[in-house]
């Protein structure tokens, strides 16, 4: 399957790291830490389970990926990898200093607040790190440990850096058993690419933080947290698990069936509804409140009219081409088609800001057949229901976007206001009736982003 187009960006730590990340998806920010082998911002997507991890969870969140420091495309940690201590713990990777990586990835979103979601060794960090910064609202550990050196992956650490040691003499790569056990067979190839990608830049070991030690800081963790395992005969992680979830006052253990707990390689629907759980306080079926978002009607003019004119199938084609260029352009926007009309769009959006930008780029993107489109836009809190939304907001969205003309884009003031500073042109509507509504709402016509 086809994926989306990811903006690769950079930001500098406080320490003066350049970091690499991407984003798409709307809704409640959720950071994915990901295994250092794993972590390739550009390559991970050459894995499909890894990619329809992040898709599926780009349905419901706002997905954000980096790649922390001395991996993947991001830069070195202070002193390059010569700056190891006398135990072999890399001086710039510690948890400290790699918190400063998603300090510095959130802070270039202008995020304030974001769940935090750890898989494997990266737990300690995690923990650390919700423990201390108030931003994050919630936590999930995925193969949780709070000390690497006593976990249950230690054993396995420990001979992979012996086997990483060997491979850098003879130029040979392989994967863990632990992987190739759970691995789709066609994806090993892609596997053993991105793993090599990381080991290819740092020395054997170096890495792999046997010191990180996250117990002193469950007990100062006040946000829920979602503790996953996996129960299984390769390795007994469950411990680990107990341990954590004992030491955090607000925590869930979930217990999988499944060779390991990298989400993407389990049971995918039941390790998305434990997420969706502690995030939206529902299983995936029930109504939650879906946060606050900008809501996009997208509306074909005269539709009918123009498929009497053209004929069925050419119409048809032109529309199908249509969705498929809003669904794009939502996508370029960090935003998400919630579903198609027949006659237009209802797309969401995370951020007001690029709400407007991509109901722009619609209107200057060429259509198939001279096809006119006019847009409303209206922004508040949806209720959201097995991947709908609903609610006064979409209900406004859709009236306002009646009012438009060919080619305009009209909005709530409620969306100008949010836009307030941010270089877009506004004309004003006057104050309109809405259709179910009490009081008059006032609209204005977004025309263009200005270029100063």
């Amino acid at each position: 399957m086809g994926y989306p187009h990811r903006n690769i960006r950079f930001t500098t730590t406080e320490d003066g790291v350049d970091i690499a990340f991407w984003e798409i998806g709307d809704g409640k920010p959720v950071i994915i830490l990901n295994t250092f082998s794993h972590s390739h911002v550009e390559l991970e997507w050459t894995v499909p389970s890894l990619a329809d991890f992040y898709m599926e969870m780009a349905r419901r969140y706002r997905v954000i990926r980096f790649d922390p420091r001395g991996v993947g495309l991001s830069g070195e940690p202070p002193g390059g990898w010569e700056a190891l201590s006398s135990s072999g713990v890399h001086a710039g990777m510690s948890t400290h200093r790699m918190g400063l990586d998603i300090t510095a990835v959130a802070a270039a979103l202008g995020i304030d607040g974001f769940a935090l979601l750890s898989i494997s060794v990266q737990g300690p960090l995690a923990i650390e790190y919700a423990a201390k910064h108030p931003e994050v609202t919630e936590l999930i550990l995925c193969e949780a440990m709070a000390t690497v050196a006593t976990s249950w992956l230690a054993p396995l650490l420990r001979a992979r850096i012996a086997i990483g040691e060997i491979e850098a003499d003879t130029g040979s790569h392989s994967l863990p058993t632990l992987w190739e056990t759970v691995v789709p067979p066609d994806e090993i190839d892609q596997l053993v690419n991105l793993d090599r990608s990381t080991q290819s830049r740092v020395p054997a070991g170096a890495i792999v933080q046997m010191d990180w030690d996250a117990e002193p800081f469950l007990a100062e963790v006040s946000v829920p947290a979602l503790i996953l395992a996996t129960r299984t005969d390769l390795v007994d992680m469950i411990p680990d698990a107990r341990r954590v979830a004992a030491g955090i006052t607000d925590s869930r253990l979930q217990v999988l069936d499944g060779g390991t707990l990298a989400p993407y390689w389990v049971d995918r629907t039941a390790v998305l509804e434990a997420i969706d759980a502690l995030l939206l306080g529902q299983t995936e079926s029930g109504p939650v409140q879906a946060g606050f978002r900008t809501v996009v009607f997208t509306d074909i003019v005269e539709s009918t009219q123009f498929v009497a004119r053209v004929g069925d199938e050419e119409g048809r084609a032109a529309i199908r081409e249509l969705e498929q260029s809003v669904a794009a352009l939502a996508a370029d926007h960090e935003g998400r088609v919630v579903k198609n009309l027949g006659d237009g769009s209802l797309v969401s959006f995370g951020s007001n800001s690029s709400a407007i930008a991509f109901a722009l780029a619609v209107q200057n993107k060429p259509t198939s057949g001279g096809l006119q489109v006019r847009i409303g836009m209206a922004a508040g809190e949806p209720i959201q229901e097995d991947g709908d939304i609903h609610g006064v907001v979409v209900t406004q969205a859709s009236r306002i976007s009646d009012l438009g003309d060919a080619g305009d884009v009209i909005v709530s003031d409620s969306v100008r206001q949010l836009a307030a500073g941010k270089r877009f042109n506004f004309e004003s509507r006057g104050e309109v009736s809405l259709k179910g509504f009490d009081e008059p709402e006032r609209v204005w016509k977004v025309t263009q982003a200005t270029h100063s």
